[in-house]
């Protein structure tokens, strides 16, 4: 894993070439196989991609089959595609060859035949993306479309209601559409990179004309680093946490020296530069990433910028830690890890000095720090290119995270008040819901699962059309939510069991989310497991534990729960659930959603 962000780099075709050579697999712990699908020469990106996954600690091995063999691919379970057993997927097809025809004579085509014409690509597609996951649970990302020609009218086209862009633009937003109902299918906005990088920078006609390659240099990087990025979303899981400096980076100037009013933060140049930056900032809060401070400062003094200068943003409502002090940044780090009951490599640290960062990295390996350019203009670029908050898919967990790590501050407040633990557990007066895992509940199971390490039994991972195999293969798979008077927590939990043969069961998969831990939920997943299993005609339910470096918090799960240890197996045990009495706690109220 990278201490930093990825170092910035000459970023030439031959340095990526030079360096995807050096990448070999035994420095990396995860693996990944990529199978490129295209309508184009796509060769071309392999390097690109490998070294861009790298960053994020990624070896790849890149399958591209023979362009515009899409289909052919698909169908024979014999070819490249199954062979190269792909983890990843990419389809990208080029709207010149797919749509050559509307393309070039666009304008004599009426709205019904430009309507006919769309309705085939989609149904292309869908009949692309059914027939590969009737045989493969691999990720799915579709790159959509870019047209890569000028606009007949230029500019004033493009508004038209009937016009290429609008007509492209359309067939994106089904695509989109319909990689939103399938799990585990991801787009990519090809036409992003065209409006960073400029038509003229993207594309080389000479490429296109002699090689397939529809896109030139620039383009080719930016295209590679793209898929990467995606890619790696998928297989890491993102900062929790962002911890920040105050001076010269949430806003201009040494408070201690300048004062309240004599800092740059305003609506006009170089204020404007941190106030930019303070939005992304709370951009990124708004997505669940939540907000820290660690600086070397007067606490009164800060809080005050906070609360009173008219151009901060960043209140202190949005800080789920303050440590404003004058001890070093990495005690600091320390205590906003435990304060948070967070992991420290769940944390992204954002300091202008870069003695401060040294300072990180020697103390705290674990931390991710991200390189922070000179230049405060390009500070935002720098904390969205870290890649280190990234994810492909968003739940409502996620974007209301800040406000439940509030919440779990007032209920360590009470617990220190309480008497006892029954105390503070019934004190917190909880209801929980048990409910079978559909498409609704199926992105945040699978974030679960992925993602969950200390109370988790097995810490097998599974994407969501795993999941539903299991389910669909007969198996039962449940989540549990809880709140209490000081909030709701979300799904917090999942349990998984398979049948092995006639009435024998196991627990193929449970887990609690660290936040529940100490509230005994875990006997309300296991009672319902139970009981949807012996609805099942199971009998015998076995257990598993599979030890890690992080889950030994749960080694005596099924001692707990009386469950009888399999000789000659270790760590396996057993249970007849016509005789065991497994009972959840009777100061939860629970509600089973059918």
């Amino acid at each position: 894993m990278l201490k930093t962000t990825p170092p910035l780099f000459d970023e030439t075709p031959a340095d990526y070439a030079r360096i995807s050579r050096e990448i070999t697999k035994s420095k990396y712990s995860k693996n990944v196989n990529i199978a490129f699908l295209s309508s184009y020469t796509a060769e071309i990106l392999k390097p690109y991609i490998r070294v861009e996954l790298a960053k994020s600690s990624i070896f790849s091995s890149v399958y591209f089959a023979p362009y515009n063999n899409i289909e052919q691919e698909i169908i024979d379970n014999n070819s490249g595609l199954y062979a190269s057993n792909p983890d990843i997927v990419v389809i990208h097809i080029g709207i010149e060859d797919i749509s050559q025809n509307v393309l070039t004579r666009f304008y004599s085509y009426s709205s019904d035949e430009i309507k006919n014409v769309t309705s085939s690509i989609v149904s292309r597609y869908k009949e692309m993306i059914r027939a590969f996951r009737k045989k493969s649970n691999a990720q799915i990302i579709i790159v959509d479309f870019a047209y890569i020609q000028n606009e007949s009218f230029g500019f004033s086209g493009s508004p038209l209601a009937h016009s290429l862009s609008a007509y492209i633009q359309n067939i994106n937003d089904q695509l989109w559409s319909i990689c939103n109902q399938i799990t585990s299918c991801h787009v990519i906005k090809y036409q992003q990179v065209f409006m960073e990088q400029g038509l003229n920078n993207c594309i080389d006609y000479k490429l296109y004309f002699l090689a397939r390659i529809p896109f030139g240099v620039k383009a080719q990087i930016e295209i590679g680093k793209v898929i990467a990025r995606t890619i790696a979303a998928i297989y890491t899981t993102p900062c929790k946490c962002l911890v920040l400096d105050l001076d010269n980076t949430l806003w201009g100037g040494v408070l201690g020296e300048d004062g309240i009013a004599g800092i740059k933060l305003s609506d006009d140049y170089p204020g404007n530069v941190y106030k930019s930056f303070q939005r992304t900032i709370l951009g990124l809060r708004d997505q669940g990433v939540l907000l820290a401070i660690a600086s070397k400062n007067n606490i009164n003094d800060a809080l005050d910028v906070m609360e009173k200068h008219t151009d901060c943003l960043i209140k202190k409502k949005h800080i789920s830690s303050i440590q404003i002090n004058w001890k070093d940044k990495a005690t600091n780090l320390y205590k906003i890890a435990r304060e948070l009951n967070i992991g420290l490599n769940s944390i992204a640290f954002f300091d202008d000095n870069p003695v401060e960062r040294e300072w990180i990295i020697e103390q705290v390996p674990d931390v991710r720090v991200i390189n922070v350019p000179e230049n405060p203009m390009f500070y935002s670029r720098a904390l969205l290119n870290s890649r280190l908050f990234d994810k492909v898919n968003m739940t409502s967990e996620d974007t209301s995270r800040a406000e439940m790590y509030k919440h779990e501050k007032r209920r360590s407040e009470f617990h220190i008040k309480s008497k006892s633990v029954d105390d503070f557990l019934r004190g917190l007066k909880m209801s929980a819901k048990i409910g079978l895992v559909e498409d609704i509940t199926l992105s945040r199971v699978e974030q679960l699962i992925n993602k969950t390490n200390q109370y988790n039994l097995t810490c097998r991972r599974y994407t969501a059309e795993e999941i539903k195999d299991i389910i669909s293969s007969g198996g039962v798979a449940i989540w549990i939510s809880v709140k209490d008077k000081f909030g709701d927590s979300g799904i917090v939990g999942t349990a998984i069991a398979k049948k092995q043969n006639n009435n024998e069961w196991i627990i193929d998969t449970f887990l609690l989310s660290c936040r529940v831990i100490g509230r005994k939920l875990e006997s309300i997943l296991l009672y319902y497991l139970c009981k949807l299993v012996k609805g099942k005609k199971g009998v015998i339910l076995y257990g598993e534990y599979i030890p890690t470096s992080k889950n030994n918090l749960i080694n005596d799960f099924f001692i707990k729960f009386n469950f009888n240890e399999v000789i000659n197996k270790e760590n396996y045990w057993s249970c007849n659930l016509r005789e065991t009495n497994i009972s959840p706690s009777d100061f939860i109220n629970v509600e089973f959603i059918e």
